[in-house]
Formats: C-alpha cells, sequence, structure tokens
C-alpha cells in the first residue's frame, strides 16, 4: 500500500513540475490576470516596429504603385511611423529626392503635427533643386529648344560618332591590330562625353617625361601619324572647348581623312569659335563625306549662327539624305523664319499621291520628320495647316506623323491647340499618335490643359503620362492640382499629393496638410 501510496505522489510531482517549468518557458506572455493582453500588446509592438522598417525600405526598393501603398500603410501605423519616418527624413540618407519625396508623402499620411514644418523646408529644397536643374539644362543647350529636336540633334551627333568609331576599327583590322582600338571605340560611342574619355588615347603617343602642359600635348598630338590619336585628340579638345586649338583642327578638317574630318566638325562645333564658320559652310557644300557634311551643319547649329542660314537652306536640296535632315534640324534650332517655306516644301514635294510614294529624296522619313520637327521648334502659326495635313494623312508613315502632333504642340496658335484636342478624344485614332496629341497639349502651358491632364490622372492609358506632364508643367499645374486633393478618392489624392510635393511650390505647403488632417 505504501509502495502505491510513493507511485502516485511521485506521479503528482512530475505533473506539478512540468506545469511549472511550462508555465516558466512562457513567461514572457503572461502575467497575474491580463496576461494574454500584455502578450498581444507585446507582440504587436514588434511586429509594428519590424513591419515600419520594412515599408520604408519599400518606399526605397519598389515601383511607384508599391511605394503609394507603402506610404498609405506607413500612415495607417500613425506616430511611431511617424517617428521613424522623420528621423529618415531629417538624416538625409534616402536614396535619392524622388524617394524623400514618397517619405513625405508618408509623413502626411501619418497625420503628425511636424508635418508642416518638414515639408515646408522640404519643398523649399525640392523647388531650388528643380530651378538648378532647368538652369543647368538651358545651360547645357540653348534655351527654348524643345527636347525633340535636341534629341534629334543628339541622335545625328551618336551616329556620325558611330561612323568614326567603325571606320577606326576597320583600319585597325587592316593594320592587323584588330582589338587594340575597342577601349577607344566604347569612349566615342559612349552616352556619356567628357575630355577624361579621350585623354589616355590622345595623349598614348607621349612618355611621363613629355614637357608641356595637357593642353599643349593634346594639341602636339593633332600632328600624330595615326589617325586613332588624331580623332582622340580633337574630341578631348572639344570637350574642353580649347580655343587654343581652332586653327590647327581647321586644317585638320580641310586635308585629313573622312573620319578625322568628321571628329573635327564635331570638335570645333563645341568650341564655337567663329574663325571656324567660313570652313565649316565651305566643307558642308563641298565636302565629299555625308557624315562631314552633316557634321558641319551641326557645329554651325551649335555656333547658333544666324548668317549661315541661307547656307543651310541650300542644303536642302543636298543630294544625300543625312544632310539635307541635319540641315533641316539646325534650320529649327536657329528659329530664322525665312527657312519655313523651303521647309515646307520638303512636306509638299515628298508626300505620296493616290497610294503612290514620290521617288523624291523628300519622301524620305529621316528628312519628312527633321524638316516637321524644325517647323515645329520655328514655331510659325504658317505651319499649322501643311502639319495638319501629314497628321490626318494614313498614307505617312506613322513616325512621322506623330513628329507632326509634337511639331502642332510648338506652335501658340488656338487652331493647333483644337486639332490636338480632336484628337486626343478620337478613340478610332491611333493609340500612338494619341498619346503624343496627350503629350503637345502638355506642352501648351495654360491653366486650361493643366486642369484637363489632372483629370487624367486616374485615367489607366494616360495616367503615368499626365503625372510626368504635371511635373513638367511646375508651377502652372500647382493650382488645379491643389483643388484636386478634395477628391474622395484615397489612391488620387495620394497621386496628386505626390506631385505637388515633387514640384516643389511652397503654395502646396498648407493645403497638403489640411488634405491630411
Amino acid at each position: 500500500m505504501s509502495g502505491v501510496r510513493w507511485r502516485v505522489s511521485l506521479l503528482f510531482a512530475l505533473i506539478t513540475l512540468s506545469i511549472f517549468f511550462s508555465l516558466l518557458a512562457n513567461s514572457d506572455r503572461f502575467i497575474e490576470v491580463r496576461g494574454n493582453e500584455t502578450y498581444i500588446q507585446t507582440e504587436a509592438g514588434v511586429s509594428s516596429g519590424g513591419s515600419i522598417v520594412n515599408l520604408i525600405n519599400r518606399l526605397e526598393a519598389s515601383n511607384h504603385e508599391a511605394r503609394l501603398n507603402a506610404a498609405s500603410e506607413l500612415g495607417k501605423l500613425g506616430d511611431p511611423a511617424a517617428n521613424s519616418l522623420v528621423d529618415k527624413i531629417e538624416s538625409k540618407n534616402s536614396s535619392s529626392e524622388e524617394v524623400n519625396s514618397y517619405m513625405l508623402l508618408a509623413l502626411l499620411e501619418t497625420g503628425d503635427d511636424r508635418a508642416e514644418n518638414i515639408l515646408s523646408e522640404n519643398l523649399r529644397k525640392i523647388e531650388a533643386s528643380n530651378k538648378a536643374a532647368n538652369e543647368s539644362k538651358a545651360e547645357e543647350w540653348k534655351q527654348g529648344l524643345s527636347e525633340d529636336i535636341l534629341q534629334a540633334i543628339e541622335e545625328k551627333d551618336k551616329a556620325t560618332r558611330k561612323y568614326i568609331a567603325d571606320s577606326i576599327a576597320m583600319d585597325s583590322a587592316r593594320a592587323e591590330q584588330r582589338g587594340e582600338t575597342d577601349a577607344f571605340e566604347r569612349a566615342l560611342e559612349s552616352e556619356t562625353q567628357n575630355s577624361s574619355i579621350y585623354m589616355p588615347f590622345a595623349l598614348s603617343d607621349f612618355g611621363p617625361e613629355e614637357p608641356g602642359s595637357e593642353t599643349e600635348k593634346l594639341i602636339k598630338a593633332l600632328k600624330s601619324n595615326k589617325g586613332s590619336t588624331r580623332v582622340a585628340a580633337m574630341m578631348a579638345l572639344g570637350e574642353m572647348k580649347e580655343e587654343a586649338a581652332v586653327d590647327p583642327i581647321i586644317g585638320i578638317l580641310t586635308r585629313d581623312y573622312p573620319p578625322a574630318q568628321a571628329s573635327a566638325a564635331i570638335a570645333l562645333g563645341k568650341i564655337g569659335d567663329e574663325r571656324a564658320v567660313e570652313i565649316l559652310r565651305k566643307q558642308m557644300k563641298d565636302g565629299d563625306n555625308e557624315y562631314v557634311k552633316g557634321g558641319c551643319a551641326i557645329a554651325l547649329g551649335r555656333m547658333g549662327d544666324e548668317n549661315s542660314v541661307p547656307y543651310l537652306i541650300d542644303r536642302l536640296r543636298d543630294q544625300r539624305i543625312k544632310v539635307r535632315s541635319s540641315a533641316a534640324l539646325v534650320l529649327g534650332e536657329i528659329g530664322n523664319e525665312t527657312a519655313v517655306k523651303p521647309l515646307m516644301e520638303i512636306l509638299e514635294t515628298g508626300k505620296s499621291t493616290e497610294g503612290k510614294k514620290s521617288n523624291s529624296l523628300n519622301a524620305n522619313t529621316d528628312v519628312r520628320k527633321s524638316a516637321i520637327l524644325a517647323l515645329g521648334e520655328i514655331g510659325s502659326t504658317n505651319a499649322t495647316e501643311i502639319l495638319i495635313d501629314v497628321i490626318t494623312d494614313k498614307e505617312e508613315e506613322l513616325e512621322v506623323r506623330k513628329a507632326a502632333v509634337s511639331a502642332l504642340g510648338n506652335i501658340e496658335d488656338p487652331k493647333a491647340v483644337e486639332t490636338l484636342k480632336k484628337i486626343f478624344d478620337d478613340k478610332t485614332m491611333d493609340a500612338d499618335i494619341r498619346n503624343a496629341a496627350f503629350l503637345a497639349l502638355s506642352k501648351t502651358k495654360d491653366q486650361e490643359t493643366a486642369r484637363m491632364v489632372v483629370g487624367k490622372l486616374e485615367d489607366q492609358e494616360f495616367g503615368a503620362i499626365s503625372r510626368e506632364a504635371l511635373i513638367d508643367m511646375g508651377e502652372l499645374a500647382v493650382d488645379p492640382l491643389i483643388e484636386n486633393l478634395k477628391t474622395e478618392d484615397k489612391k488620387l489624392k495620394a497621386e496628386t499629393a505626390l506631385i505637388l510635393i515633387e514640384i516643389g511650390d511652397q503654395r502646396a505647403v498648407k493645403p497638403l496638410v489640411e488634405a491630411y488632417k
């Protein structure tokens, strides 16, 4: 009997110990009476902290939609999220200004009292940054030129550099030195052009003991027996805008082989010294190589030489397509109205009739597109009708019609604006042309158009384009965007707020804070 009691006592002790250790292991989840409630709160706190970090990381790493969602989720977390966002914003260690804008939106969504001062300070910085970027762009390119024509001119420049690179590669292959100039060829085809990428090749003939400054050595390199060295030296001197190099580069333009001549044209255009004008005009007219002739036209455009307009108009009849199209673009770049009629003649004489394509060089897509962009850049209302004709002519290439839509957006003519609106509203029109019309309308810079673009922010097809267009419009779009903050649609409100933040106008601070109270 005593043995049985002993076994029962032992079993009871084991059960008691088991319960004790179980309670001990879970003691962080329980305290007397309200243990389970405390557990939930403690675990939620840990979860919330981790969630805030993850959501802020999503602001930095995700796409636009995911970032908007992350900002909204942070807003729901209130004060803890606001504290983390303030720390992140004030530490200035976000990966970009764009990411900082999403953080400011998230802070607004928390409703935190600190948002107004932080937003005001940051919008001031964004506005200053935008202004500096615009000034830098205006300094780099001629102020007022449209992105379309700048891009078209840059494409000509890139094509010329590729021609030079390909020529150097062939020279290298003929000399059984294939591969030795690969790095130099890549420099010529690089998107980013500066003197430093050419310097190693330009100075490759010289040892460390070579006397003279860097510029003096580069000018000396223009006399190298190696074509690639002469080309590299010219490209470097052009990027440096070195006026001391103008005379020797003019000599190369007149008597070297075509790739070097093409390099000389690029360099002289970038240096911009008027001593080169006459020889550039002569080579544009009498040269044998289309890249050299076209490069001379582009160089005259870079120099903005108004007196070269008659010479450029004359090249609209050149027998080389590249020369015609380059001359047309440069006439648009210079912007002289005397070029309007000859540019319109290109469009008239090159169009198809009754399904039959014209044999004229003016029927070439590149020539027609260049003439159209030039007319848009000059902005004469005399070109409105012919551009409308090109847009509505279904025998024209789609690329040409899109260029005409874009050009029409640069012409300050009520008829042009009405035509663009009709094109955009026409659901039967090709989607690419409707997109082009929408972008062209966004360039017309008036409040009515800004309101129309704001109205398309919710549109699945045009929402993303609208966002970019409104940011480009800047202060013109601020009032319509502020009105749009009154929307009940949370996503649309967030889109609107983000655009206002990215524009950086101080007028938006109080309406933004009010919208998220």
